[in-house]
Parts: structure tokens; C-alpha cells; sequence
């Protein structure tokens, strides 16, 4: 082998040294993105379950009827803090990317100038002298290489730190901000969940039913003097009274009568001298005990209904104000207030009214 074949091998291994050296940056920074996605995914991973547990929560309130709102806040809050945290990992990543790019493209040059170098000193100077001096030379533009690449990995961990001291600050005024927020919506919901209330009671109050009192004791055995009943006065506004309900209809002004259907529009009542009830001259057999009528006052002859009047009787038959007296007489439909139907108090005998 002659002295320059030597020399170009020398050369050609500097050379190839130095393709090493690049391979070795590179492959460190390279390490160091993969890193960054590894830690990224891992992030990813968190947040996703984060949202599956939310969605479970926002479900579970929903399937109650719950207020979700202040769980969908948090959840599009997460979701744009992991967009911007992709981004941001997005932009760390092409950085590493383009200083592997010039850390290689500035190494490969430090080579090729060696090399140059190299084939010069075969041409110029003696094979003794120009043995060393490309060793050298090599070294030298190794140290510049790698002292760069530690450098580039300094500066890129200084703005991965930075940037995560940036996101931990945002996060920190964005973890605030939604609280105060869904604190002043769930003062609204409930401030308006109060008004509807309210509002659908007095819906009901005023045309679905009502609370009155009992005062006497006509209504004896069933209602006593003091106890409270809600009246429907929806019902018959889709439906006709019917025989054994118990009404609430006026009397005079500001008074108004509880008592119990016994006939019905086109049929005709009596009330027998031994206390029996004929409707349309039979005897009524009724579900429930009640004692004998020792007074059918008008009753006691026939009395024939219209088609829109009704003959009532107290309950308590020896002591009661009913259809039998003629200032009560027969009750008009458009004078039925509505049908007792449940005794509210006293709370023993909560329930409803037969």
C-alpha cells in the first residue's frame, strides 16, 4: 500500500468518526423527543380519563335531573388546556427536531473540512508531519460539536421548564375563574327553580284545587269539625259528578257547604217516614252505614232533578243542612266548586276521602 492510499484511509476514518459523532447527537436529541412524546401521551392519557369520569358524573346528575353546567365547564376547560398542551409539546418537539437537523448539518461539515484538510496535508507536506495533524484537527472540531449539542439540549430543557411554569400559571387562573362562574349559575338555576315552584303552586291553588276547613259537624262520621281537605277543581271540568262524592258548593256569601251526592240530574228523591232514600221509587242501598233521617223535610214528597241538579245530604243525617231544607234545595253544576278528595290534617288521617 503506498503513502497517499495510507493517508486517504486515514482520511476516510476520520471521516467516518465523524459521521458518528453526528449520529450520536443526533440520536441523543432524538432520545430527547421521544421522551417528550412518551411524556405527552402519558398527559393525554390523564386528562382523557379525567373526562370519562366527568361524562360519567354529568350522566349520573342528568339521569336525576341535576345541574350539569358547572361539569361541562370543567370539561371544556380540560379539553382546551390539552389542545394548547399538544401545542405547545407540538412546537418542543419540531425545536429538538431542527437543532438534531443543525447540530448533524454542522458536524458533517466539521468533517468534511477534516477530510479536506487531511487529502491537502498528502499533497503539501510529508507523510510524518501530516499524520498528527489531522488527529488533531479532528479532535479539536469535536470538542465545538459536542459542546454545542450540550449547550442546544441545555437551552431546549430551560424552555420546556419555562413553558411548564407558563401552563401551570394559566391553569392556575383558569382553575379559579370557572368556580366563581358556576357559583353565580347555580344561584340563578336555583333562584329560578324557586319562581317555577312557586309559580306551578299557584297554578294549582287557583285552578287545580284548593285547601279548605271543615266548621260543623254535618259531615259526621267521615269529616270532623277542624280537619283540612284539598278540593279538586279540575275534575269536573272533564268529567260529571257522581253519586256519593263528596262536593264543596256556596251556601251564601262566604260560606260554603261540604256534602255528599245522592241523586243525580233527571232522577227523582224521596226520603220515606222511616228514614229510607227512594231514587226513582227505589230504595238506595248505600256502601256505607249511616243513621236513620228522623226529618225528610221537603223530601218528603218527590223531588224531580233537571239535567244539570243534584240532591246532597250531610253525612251525619240527624244533624245536617242539606237538600232536605229549601234555602239549600237542589245544586246547580256551575254552583259545584269541586270534590273533596283528600283530608290533609290531622296527619293520622292523612289519606283519601271515601
Amino acid at each position: 500500500m503506498g503513502y497517499f492510499d495510507e493517508e486517504e484511509n486515514k482520511a476516510q476514518e476520520a471521516s467516518d468518526d465523524m459521521s458518528a459523532l453526528a449520529e450520536g447527537v443526533m440520536s441523543k436529541e432524538e432520545r430527547a423527543a421521544e421522551k417528550a412524546r412518551l411524556k405527552e401521551e402519558k398527559q393525554r392519557e390523564k386528562e382523557l380519563r379525567q373526562r370519562e369520569k366527568m361524562q360519567k358524573k354529568v350522566e349520573k346528575k342528568k339521569a336525576k335531573g341535576l345541574f350539569v353546567g358547572d361539569i361541562e365547564d370543567k370539561m371544556n376547560s380540560l379539553a382546551s388546556d390539552a389542545d394548547k398542551t399538544a401545542e405547545a409539546a407540538g412546537e418542543a418537539a419540531e425545536k429538538v427536531e431542527e437543532a438534531a437537523v443543525k447540530t448533524a448539518e454542522s458536524t458533517e461539515k466539521a468533517a468534511g473540512k477534516a477530510a479536506d484538510q487531511v487529502a491537502a496535508a498528502v499533497i503539501t507536506e510529508k507523510a510524518e508531519d501530516n499524520t498528527a495533524e489531522p488527529a488533531e484537527g479532528i479532535a479539536a472540531d469535536d470538542k465545538p460539536a459536542e459542546q454545542g449539542s450540550e449547550a442546544q439540549g441545555e437551552k431546549q430543557e430551560a424552555e420546556e421548564e419555562t413553558g411548564k411554569k407558563k401552563r401551570k400559571k394559566k391553569n392556575k387562573g383558569k382553575d379559579v375563574k370557572p368556580e366563581d362562574v358556576n357559583i353565580v349559575r347555580d344561584l340563578l338555576s336555583l333562584i329560578i327553580y324557586i319562581g317555577i315552584v312557586i309559580f306551578i303552586c299557584f297554578l294549582i291553588v287557583t285552578f287545580v284545587g284548593r285547601r279548605t276547613s271543615v266548621n260543623g259537624d254535618s259531615m259526621n262520621p267521615t269529616l270532623q269539625s277542624g280537619d283540612s281537605v284539598w278540593v279538586n277543581m279540575l275534575g269536573y271540568k272533564f268529567s260529571d259528578p257522581e253519586r256519593y262524592d263528596i262536593i264543596v258548593f256556596p251556601y251564601e256569601e262566604n260560606v260554603h257547604y261540604i256534602k255528599r251526592i245522592i241523586g243525580l240530574p233527571g232522577e227523582t228523591v224521596q226520603i220515606t217516614k222511616t228514614g229510607d232514600i227512594l231514587i226513582n221509587g227505589k230504595v238506595l242501598q248505600e256502601p256505607k252505614k249511616f243513621d236513620r233521617m228522623t226529618n225528610a223535610g221537603v223530601a218528603a214528597e218527590p223531588i224531580t232533578l233537571g239535567p244539570d241538579e243534584y240532591f246532597v245530604l250531610g253525612d251525619n243525617r240527624t244533624n245536617s243542612r242539606d237538600s232536605r231544607y229549601a234555602d239549600v234545595g237542589k245544586i246547580k253544576r256551575d254552583k259545584i266548586i269541586g270534590k273533596a278528595v283528600f283530608r290533609l290534617t290531622p296527619l293520622k288521617k292523612f289519606g283519601k276521602i271515601d
